[in-house]
């Protein structure tokens, strides 16, 4: 169906957990309520609050475990919180001035690098809410990463149909599950707690926790555990009341956890450990994995926010995305981000530049070990080499050092300003087709095409070329295909049906000879099938958001369609 299709194709997440919090009401009882003579406080958006009417089932692990604790049956007792239960009601106050509209959500807006107000033109808001909880992260390309969390954390009109907050949840929760935790917390902080959803409550437990930023999620604890009736939320309260420095009231509410086993196991050993960690915290807990099945948002945030390490074998059982949510976590030890920060600037969840960045910082670090200190100055020559061929020697060693072509791309995500800062020459070999592939995974294709004279016909940085350089001059050949194609060892020969198509959708191929290289690779560029017809109602329903995600990651062929893919190509621009 086009529904499935209308983000993108995604490769699976494995740890696509229910989403859930710990949030903790430790701050305090709720403020009373104001006197009978008082007016109610005025709302706080032109929206008022409602609970999310399209919640479905949340997504759950490969291994069918929840992402926040393991929990025990409802039973009587959970209803026994004394006054500090369900009777009193959570005011949000918030000035009118200072509150903000649920009918336009996102961090930024068109005229500093987002989408447009309309990007979503006529879509129906059943049509985008099903296309994004059945998009599954992370995603194929690097460039359609890039572009559909620029989508995702614009400001666009809220969709008929939907509420605000919901909405916003289900954009942070793809987010997540791409692997960016960082875009989906300030997704979700854009929502006035008055606002939330039962949605969005049920979604911001896993985005705080996948920045395991604990202190981040208490504001919003009292209301929370009361609105989502989980063990996570309850777990969340003594959680922050230790944080609050009220530790005889995250004892008892921890004792009350045990006793009704609201969570048991690792997960209450690490929700111990966290109170043990706030402010006149005396607690110490040993955490122990042998025995440990299944890993999830829960024991994650909880793990890096006490400063323990989760075993190797259960972060590479668990799902790329969580290199996502690593490679950015300030907290941790300078190796790890190091050995996250491949995959996530290969998934383009990170930039060139943050990647450089943690190379850097690697560089400088006393406890950055031997293999990764090699790396940081291997980085640090292809800048400060002697000469241009000395850089490109310490580029080389850094791709030929690559394990795999997820490590080799992200190698040359790590290169791309350095290879830019390379004097065009045809000096380098093989190594020019490299230099021109750097660049262009970080979106330097000025600086590539500088390269076109330098390339041989038919090799593959002339096929980049070919199709990523702007205002390419001319129209391909038949023997140029033809040049490519013998030098393509790809598995049924794929990089050439890619080339081809690209090109036959930006019109960059001669007529006669798009129709005879088809022929010779065998492919029907006239066939139209669900994917193409998609493209086609996106780009026909003025909906350049879901057409530009479409084009990134599928790489269909739209004869005649320029307008859209320079429109693409603007809002993509890095």
């Amino acid at each position: 169906m086009a529904s499935v299709a209308a983000v993108i194709v995604a490769i699976p997440v494995i740890g696509q957990d229910a989403p859930e919090s710990l949030l903790p009401p430790g701050f305090g009882d709720p403020p009373p309520a104001p006197p009978p003579s008082a007016p109610p406080p005025p709302p706080s958006s032109g929206q008022s609050p409602s609970t999310s009417g399209q919640t479905g089932s949340p997504p759950r692990s490969s291994a069918g475990t929840p992402s926040t604790p393991q929990t025990a049956s409802a039973s009587a007792d959970e209803e026994e919180e004394g006054d500090e239960e369900e009777e009193d009601r959570i005011i949000f106050d918030v000035p009118p001035a200072g509150a903000r509209s649920l009918e336009q959500v996102g961090v930024i807006s068109a005229s500093n690098g987002g989408f447009p107000v309309d990007a979503f033109g006529d879509s129906g808001g059943a049509f985008l809410h099903r296309a994004a909880k059945l998009t599954k992260g992370p995603l194929v390309s690097r460039w359609a990463t890039i572009m559909t969390r620029r989508m995702l954390v614009s400001r666009i009109n809220t969709p008929d149909g939907l509420n605000g907050a919901d909405w916003t949840a289900e954009r942070a929760w793809l987010l997540l599950r791409m692997g960016d935790a960082v875009a989906a917390r300030q997704l979700v902080q854009q929502i006035d707690a008055g606002n939330y959803s039962e949605r969005l409550y049920e979604v911001s437990m896993p985005v705080f926790l996948g920045n395991a930023d604990l202190s981040g999620m208490c504001p919003l604890a009292p209301a929370a555990y009361k609105e989502v009736k989980d063990a996570s939320w309850k777990m969340a309260r003594p959680i922050c009341a230790s944080l609050a420095g009220e530790q005889g009231a995250a004892t008892a509410q921890l004792n009350q956890a045990r006793g009704n086993k609201w969570t048991t196991g690792i997960d209450y050993l690490l929700a111990e450990k966290a109170v043990g960690a706030g402010t006149n915290g005396r607690r110490s807990v040993k955490i122990e994995w042998d025995k440990v099945k299944g890993f999830n948002a829960w024991r994650f945030g909880l793990s890096y926010a006490t400063g323990i390490e989760p075993p190797a074998s259960l972060l590479a059982s668990s799902g790329r995305h969580l290199d996502g949510w690593r490679a950015r976590l300030p907290m941790i030890n300078i190796n790890r981000r190091m050995d996250a920060a491949p995959m996530a600037a290969s998934l383009g969840v990170i930039s060139n530049r943050a990647f450089v960045n943690i190379y850097a910082l690697a560089a400088d670090d006393a406890d950055t070990n031997e293999a990764n200190k090699e790396l940081a100055d291997q980085l640090a020559a292809t800048y400060t080499g002697s000469n241009d061929s000395g850089k490109v020697k310490a580029m080389a060693a850094l791709w030929d050092g690559a394990s795999g072509q997820r490590s080799l791309h992200s190698m040359l995500v790590l290169t791309a300003r350095a290879a830019a800062l390379i004097s065009p020459s045809d000096a380098y070999g093989a190594n020019t087709d490299r230099l021109v592939a750097s660049m262009m995974t970080a979106g330097l294709d000025t600086s590539a095409a500088l390269w076109a004279d330098k390339l041989d016909s038919g090799s593959l940085g002339w096929g980049i070329l070919a199709v990523g350089a702007p205002g390419m001059e001319g129209q391909v050949s038949y023997g140029q295909l033809d040049d490519f194609y013998d030098n393509d060892q790809s598995e049924g020969v794929l990089k050439s049906k890619f080339l081809l198509a690209s090109l036959a959708g930006l019109g960059r191929v001669d007529t006669e000879a798009q129709a005879d290289f088809a022929e010779t690779i065998e492919v029907d560029l006239s066939k139209s099938g669900q994917w193409s017809q998609a493209i086609d109602s996106a780009a026909e329903r003025a909906n350049p958001a879901l057409w530009c995600c479409y084009l990134r990651s599928h790489y269909k062929v739209i004869a005649g369609r320029r307008s859209p893919l320079l429109t693409c190509s603007t809002l993509s621009a890095p």
